[in-house]
């Protein structure tokens, strides 16, 4: 009966330590995916940080450029009264001109101020054409 009992207990303690033996196996092993998962996310993060740092960069060259673009518009447009305005951002530098220049060309078409600030367009036919400014 004694050695029923030995074994009883032997048995009970191997498998206490094979339960045990287990669950530090499955921690280590649980441990290591997470690990690798978070080294994953990190990877990816990084990978997103950085193409979105290529991005603003690109932007950044893009506005830099643009704003060279209307500069050199800008310059050209002060020197020649002729040379075709059509873009928004120009507006302001048409009605300059028609200010200063008393005329200015915008979306092909030549506008003029008289002595009074009235703005206007000429005809095919030669006549005044007055513009109501707003």
């Amino acid at each position: 009966m004694m050695n029923i009992n030995l074994i009883l207990l032997f048995l009970l303690i191997s498998l206490t330590l094979l339960v045990i033996t287990a669950k530090k196996i499955i921690i280590k092993r649980s441990a290591r995916k997470l690990k690798l998962i978070s080294q994953l996310e990190l990877e990816k993060k990084r990978e997103i940080r950085n193409k979105l740092a290529q991005i603003d960069k690109a932007n950044e060259e893009s506005q830099r450029d643009d704003n060279l673009f209307m500069e050199k518009r800008k310059l050209k447009a002060l020197k020649d009264n002729y040379f075709d305005l059509f873009y928004d951002e120009e507006k302001d530098l048409h009605k300059q001109r028609l200010i200063f220049k008393k005329e200015s060309k915008w979306k092909g078409v030549i506008y003029y101020s008289d002595e009074k600030g009235d703005i206007y367009s000429i005809s095919k036919e030669g006549s005044r054409i007055y513009i109501k400014v707003r």
